[in-house]
């Protein structure tokens, strides 16, 4: 199986706000390995919150967890402060704390919370980045082939490779993939750009590959 990319104009004002989300979902995925224990109650409450039923003793159990998770919150966030500062442990905590103050909203007005402020300043960057070549240049053309033996990139008569053993996770959103390898690089793939493969089987084939080579 083979997936080819030609790569194009990031110009789509609809990426900003897709690429904050794909970084917001690395984001959870590191800090669920760092700190499971704060996600494993922040997903049992939610569970069963959503089972519940009964207005008035949701909103008193809504309070009691709210109390909760953001004593969980500041008990992960303080160390994350701590030189030197742990991200990750920060953003966890953060997000602890803004859950736990949902908590407090009147029920039926709760929203998920807002994508941390690194993942927006991450997600301008690396747009900004694409944004400053123009791809429809000769000397810009890029191709990026996915095949049995990892990601080949071809660019300025030049080839890179990057083996599935480099990689490391895929995150989609509906215009997007976010494939990250080699610690932290991260490669932002449009859909559009794809010129030869199936949309719907690249996602299961990335994580197969990935799969096998850990």
């Amino acid at each position: 199986m083979e997936f080819i990319f030609c790569l194009s104009g990031y110009d789509d004002p609809s990426l900003d706000e897709e690429t904050v989300q794909l970084l917001s979902k690395r984001l959870e995925a590191r800090s669920r390995e760092e700190v499971p224990g704060l996600w494993k109650v922040i997903d049992g409450l939610n569970a069963y919150a959503a089972k519940d039923s009964g207005r008035e003793k949701r909103r008193r159990r809504y309070r009691i967890w709210g109390v909760i998770l953001i004593a969980l919150g500041i008990f992960v966030l303080v160390p994350g402060l701590v030189e030197p500062r742990t991200p990750v442990l920060v953003a966890a905590g953060v997000v602890g704390i803004v859950f736990g103050f949902l908590h407090f909203l009147p029920i039926g007005e709760k929203s998920s919370s807002a994508p941390a402020a690194s993942c927006r300043r991450e997600a301008a960057k690396l747009l900004s980045q694409r944004r400053g070549v123009d791809w429809s240049l000769p000397e810009n053309r890029t191709e990026l082939r996915f095949d049995g033996a990892g990601l080949s990139v071809l660019a300025r008569e030049k080839e890179d490779a990057v083996p599935y053993g480099e990689m490391t996770a895929v995150y989609e959103t509906e215009r997007l993939w976010l494939l990250l390898y080699s610690g932290e690089k991260a490669l932002l793939l449009q859909k559009k750009d794809m010129t030869a493969g199936e949309l719907e089987k690249f996602v299961p084939y990335l994580q197969e590959n990935i799969g096998k080579q850990r």
